[in-house]
């Protein structure tokens, strides 16, 4: 049988003691919409009473963001990310919030964890969550080039496949011949390129970002053409393909006699 040292026991059972008087807790996921500011709440409470806070952080794998010292003061550290945040200390809440302007791809998703850690004189806790980047269609810039119809989707999340179509019919790979590229910008964003080896015009392209974990198209946008109007909607919940019409000058002559 092995015995421990009365001293190595007695501090495990107060650490044990002192972890179930105080805690934090937050969101297990936390889901950011595409371009809009998203926040990270991490609360701490205790069943007792006089709890001093020695030190309140947020954590990015395992990389300090930010954090709150004993003198109430908050500590930014901004090369450790990609996304721009700030910090603020709700005290009535006794709430430590991470916010950011705009979360990047790279900082979302379960291999990105973000931790709330609490070191104070009841004990120490802490608590993890990650954040889910929802769907992004980005911008589309859509041209008429010497070897066809070409559109750019630029920061795309997550990978999506191009859809062309041709009045009303939607084209088939390798008829007519379509030439997509891929490449991962800074942040994680993506820019999707795909061109026609076409130069039928006589109905109008419309290429359409299609993402298959949603099963619905995220960005649109008809080939402008001369003689039509370019019709470009992006961003997540597109309808699909989008149609145009000509659009035809009237002629007025007029004659006097």
């Amino acid at each position: 049988m092995e015995f421990r040292p009365l001293h190595v026991l007695l501090t495990a059972a107060f650490i044990l003691t002192t972890q179930a008087l105080v805690k934090v807790s937050v969101s297990p996921v936390v889901t950011a919409e595409c371009g809009q500011q998203v926040s990270l709440h991490c609360n701490v409470s205790s069943t007792r009473d006089g709890l001093s806070i020695n030190h309140l952080a947020w954590i990015q794998n395992d990389k300090p963001l930010c954090g709150l010292g004993s003198d109430g003061n908050i500590t930014e550290h901004h090369r450790h990310t990609l996304s721009g945040f700030h910090c603020r200390y709700e005290r009535e809440q006794g709430r430590l919030s991470l916010v950011f302007q705009k979360v990047q791809p790279l900082e979302s998703g379960h291999s990105t964890r973000y931790m709330c850690k609490l070191r104070s004189n009841q004990g120490v806790a802490e608590e993890h969550t990650t954040v889910e980047l929802q769907e992004c269609g980005g911008s589309v810039d859509a041209a008429v080039t010497p070897e066809g119809p070409t559109c750019t989707f630029r920061g795309v999340h997550p990978d999506g496949d191009v859809h062309w179509f041709h009045g009303s019919t939607r084209l088939a790979e390798g008829s007519p011949r379509i030439n997509t590229s891929k490449r991962v910008d800074a942040g994680g964003w993506l820019t999707v390129t795909s061109s026609l080896e076409k130069n039928d015009y006589k109905e109008p392209y419309n290429c359409s970002l299609w993402n298959p974990a949603s099963g619905r198209y995220i960005s649109s946008s008809l080939v402008q053409i001369p003689g039509q109007h370019r019709v470009i909607w992006s961003g997540a919940g597109a309808p699909g393909p989008l149609w145009t019409f000509w659009c035809f000058p009237f002629l007025a002559v007029f004659s006097m006699k």
